[in-house]
């Protein structure tokens, strides 16, 4: 169901959350009247008062989740953008060096920045990993401590090679934890709690016009709310979801990039 819903667009997502809160909304007070008939005037108005308030909490943890939801996603964006980064200085190094021996690690570098794109990205959605990605960046790893530098410049290049290495090998890393990061459960089971203590209190107000509108109105407000949330809330997931794009332009650079 997560999965489906994250396959529409966005358009789309936010129109079926708001259509879908709104109607209830709206049919609350209509059902309850059909069963049970009209309310006074008095538990009417106290029903709004309350409904008010309880709209103002609704608020807060929705503002709250959404600037949660948004700071994991800008986390995992400099995350892929240190990645690529990475791997660009990582080539520009190993064309510095000028030996021909780094030439087959140059394109073993090049070989696993392309299957971080086609091979591990598509995983990511899944909370899943390339085995193909992790043995590729294996075998860098081995080639790259395998170098025998001589002494001076080629030296001082093989140390930032092996830092570039573990910095590398901690990006992957973090980007593959980030495949977990979301907003806790019990965020979303607040906020669906008493968005049906909301739309109970709703059921008790007489439905005139003037109320279904404004019930309606409420219910569009807060499914935009938390169509935002629920846009942002997995960063790998959905059409705002972080994209391979740094690595993929690094990859362009690197390619250009001659001997």
């Amino acid at each position: 169901m997560i999965d489906f819903l994250y396959s529409l667009p966005d358009l789309g997502l936010t129109t079926l959350f708001i259509s879908v809160i709104a109607l209830g909304f709206v049919v609350a007070p209509l059902v309850r009247f059909r069963l049970f008939g009209p309310v006074s005037k008095a538990h009417s108005e106290i029903v709004r008062t309350t409904m008010t308030t309880v709209t103002g909490f609704i608020g807060l943890v929705l503002a709250f989740s959404l600037v949660q939801a948004q700071g994991n996603l800008r986390l995992v964006q400099q995350t892929v953008s240190g990645e690529a980064l990475q791997l660009n200085q990582m080539d520009r190094l190993l064309v510095r060096y000028g030996n021909d021996q780094v030439a087959a690690i140059r394109k073993a570098l090049d070989g696993y920045g392309d299957s971080i794109v086609v091979d591990e990205w598509p995983k990511l959605a899944g909370h899943d990993s390339s085995r193909r990605t992790a043995t590729l960046f294996r075998a860098l790893s081995q080639q790259i401590v395998a170098i025998e530098p001589a002494p001076g410049r080629e030296t001082v290049i093989f140390a930032e090679l092996v830092k570039l290495t573990e910095q590398l090998a901690i990006s992957r890393d973090d980007r593959l934890t980030a495949t977990d990061l979301a907003l806790p459960p019990i965020f979303w089971e607040v906020i669906a709690l008493m968005m049906l203590l909301l739309v109970g209190f709703a059921a008790f107000m007489e439905p005139t016009q003037g109320h279904i509108g404004s019930l309606g109105g409420l219910g569009a407000g807060l499914g935009l709310l938390i169509t935002l949330v629920f846009i942002f809330d997995q960063p790998f997931l959905g059409y705002a979801s972080v994209t391979p794009e740094p690595i993929a332009k690094a990859l362009v650079v690197m390619q250009a990039r001659t001997n």
